[in-house]
Order: structure tokens, then sequence, then C-alpha cells
């Protein structure tokens, strides 16, 4: 690599209205730290509250103005009182500049093979002449959307197109034997030599766990511990406002303690509802700092949404678990956990048949006969240290 032990990895996160990508991207860098200490990681991450979660040493990161998708291919500025392409051009000339000035040795992008409406396609193209040394990597999550609407969309924007432009390898943070990326979205032959699965992409290494919290050893001898989360929080309190009707309905039968965390997107307005419905019912309301990890490692049962990152620290801590997919617009969290529920790693239910009366009963069951965690059937979760090794040993060269 041009800057020797020095590694220099510059990635795109985008954001828009959530944490996922910024939490996945940071799990990487940790790793890549890890590995090579004096490596630096530069992150252009748009999300509103980034960086949110705390940067690891030599670390930093750019934001660039936020931009929220409202559908399919269809964005929206979130706090510039700009048209959609006023935005887009700001964006990406920052993108640009940070690129040619920085010279990153791997230039690391989430998600989208061109960026948001195709920012990405004049930076890669510059980067390309002037930073020939950099090694540029597309990586995607397990799951991006139903099959038939991504590869329509792929195919609309152009996506393999650009990889094949400008892309060294594609890195999948998932496995093919739980959803096969390459096949279900029908990757070009042109392509499959640059593809690699890498596994799930989580936080591998965690501090042992602090002394107890005065609340924790409280809920402990009050009976079982219920942690609900919803990610981000943007759109999670529908599922937190039912998990309190069953709370109401399973009080007289079950004793417990639960800590909802709301999460930095959720209104001031909607974390007041929920906060006033808990009055006499044994249930903490917060909206948190950094992230919940903590109350999930101590947790009889978790409840929240189906991300990415959720998902893979409930599998990664073998958490009993019931997990309420977002309805839509993408397929995504309905098919993971529809997938992962087969496989017997958690409960599912989904929101279309979220009652106060379902939901009491699934929780009832999850917790009177906690379900032997099917070991057998877990993924493989080492995707960031996989990752993170391919960059570090300059290992993207032998995909191509």
């Amino acid at each position: 690599m041009a800057h020797g032990s020095a590694t220099r990895v510059l990635i795109y996160s985008q954001d828009g209205f959530g944490l996922g990508h910024l939490r996945r991207n940071l799990n990487i860098c940790t790793q890549i730290k890890k590995r090579r200490t004096q490596a630096s990681c530069l992150i252009i991450a748009d999300s509103p509250v980034a960086p949110f979660f705390k940067l690891p040493s030599n670390c930093d990161f750019i934001k660039i103005p936020t931009i929220i998708k409202v559908d399919t291919g269809v964005w929206r500025p979130d706090r510039l009182p700009m048209s959609e392409r006023e935005v887009l051009a700001i964006r990406s000339d920052i993108i640009r500049n940070v690129a040619i000035s920085y010279q990153p040795d791997v230039f690391l992008v989430d998600h989208m093979p061109h960026g948001a409406l195709g920012e990405l396609a004049e930076p890669l193209q510059i980067l390309r002449q002037h930073s020939p040394h950099t090694k540029v990597i597309l990586g995607i999550r397990d799951i991006l959307g139903a099959p038939e609407v991504i590869r329509r969309q792929w195919k609309t924007e152009g996506a393999f197109e650009a990889i094949d432009a400008f892309y060294d390898a594609v890195f999948i943070y998932g496995c093919a034997d739980l959803f096969d990326v390459i096949a279900q979205y029908e990757f070009p032959a042109s392509l499959l030599g640059k593809a690699q699965y890498c596994g799930y992409v989580c936080r591998e290494n965690v501090e042992p766990l602090p002394g107890p919290k005065k609340k924790l050893r409280r809920a402990k001898q009050d009976g079982k511990f219920i942690l609900v989360t919803g990610g981000g929080g943007a759109d999670a309190s529908f599922f937190m406002d039912q998990f309190i009707d069953a709370a109401r309905l399973l009080r007289s039968d079950l004793k417990f303690q639960a800590f909802v965390t709301t999460g930095p997107f959720m209104s001031k307005e909607q974390r007041e509802l929920l906060h006033h419905k808990t009055k006499n019912l044994p249930i903490t309301v917060s909206r948190m700092g950094e992230d919940s990890v903590r109350f999930l490692r101590r947790a009889n049962l978790v409840i929240s949404m189906a991300g990415y990152n959720t998902i893979s620290e409930i599998l990664h801590f073998r958490k009993n678990a019931i997990v309420v997919p977002r309805a839509g617009p993408s397929a995504e969290q309905s098919m993971r956990s529809r997938l992962m529920a087969a496989r017997g790693l958690f409960g599912t239910i989904h929101p279309t048949r979220l009652t106060p009366e379902n939901f009491a009963e699934l929780i009832w069951q999850r917790l009177r006969k906690t379900p032997r965690f099917a070991e057998a059937q877990m993924p493989d979760l080492s995707g960031a240290s996989r990752v993170a090794s391919l960059i570090v040993n300059d290992s993207v060269s032998e995909l191509t």
C-alpha cells in the first residue's frame, strides 16, 4: 500500500435517517485498528446525528448534508431548504475533494455502488485518475430488499455497470447459505470474480460487563429483565406502544422489569407519550446515549426491530428475542426476520399481526420456557474481522 503501515481507509457511509450503516462501518474500523494500529479511517457520513458512536483512535468523520430516502430511488434534503439537485452537487463536490486530498489506500463504499442518486459517479472516476493505487470496494449487507425490486432498480440505475467500471471487489456482509445475494440479485458473470461473502459484521470484541447498575440489580431481584429497542427509533414507536399495552396484560402473571430505549430519532412527543403510558408499570423509557449493548447482554428477552446491526448483536450474544420487522417500504427486514426465525434463531411477529394480546402471549411463551438456541443454524458472525484482514493485508487484488 502507498502509505506503508499507515494504511488510509476512506469510507462512504450513507445513512440518511438511521444509524445502521455507520455502526457497521465503525465495527470494521475497530477491527482494522486491531490489526494495524497506525491505520487511519476517515468516514464520510450523512446521518443527522453523526458520529453518534464513539470513534476509534485515528478515526474521524466528515459530515455531508443529509438526504432522506422516501421511496425506492426517491430522496429529499432533510434540513437544507434547497433542491435535491443542489444538495447532491454539494455532497458530490465534498466527496470528490476529500477523496483526492486524502489519497486513500482503500475506498470502502457502503451499500450503493454509485451513491445516492449517482453522487459517487464523478468522484469515483476522478479518483481512478488521480489515485490509481486506491482499491475501491463495495460493501453490501445480507439483504438489500425484495429480489425483483433490487434487480429492477440496479439495472435501471446502472449499478452493475458502476461495479464493473470502478470497483476492485464486492464484500457481502452475509452468508450465501442464508441468502444468496449473488444469485437472488442476478449478478452478471463479469462480476462473480469480484464478489466474496464475508459473514455478518458485528461487534466481535466487547469489553467485560461492568458492575451491575442499580436499576439492573433491582430488575434481577424483581424477576425477568426485558430490553425493548428500536435502533435509531424513527419508526419504532408503534411496536413499543404495543409492548406497553402487552406488558399491562402480563403484569399480574409475570414478574419483570423492562427497559425501553427509543433511540435518537424518535420525536420528543412520541417519547413523552410512551413515558406517560408506562405509569404504574415496571417499565423505564430512555432515549439512551451511544447504544444499549450493556442492557442487551443482561436481558432475559430482547424485543427489537429487524435491522441488520441489532439482529447481528442478538445473534452474537445468543439472546432470547422477539423480532418485529419494519412493514416497509423495503422488504429487507421482513425477509431477514422470516429467514432467521425459520432457523430457530429468534421468534418473530409481523407488524400487521401485532396486537397487545398476540404480543403478550408471545412474550409469555419466550420467557416461560427460554427456547434452546439453534447453534448449528448460526451464520458466520466474523465479518468485521474478515473485511479488516482483507483490507490491511492488501488481499483485495487476489479477487480481481
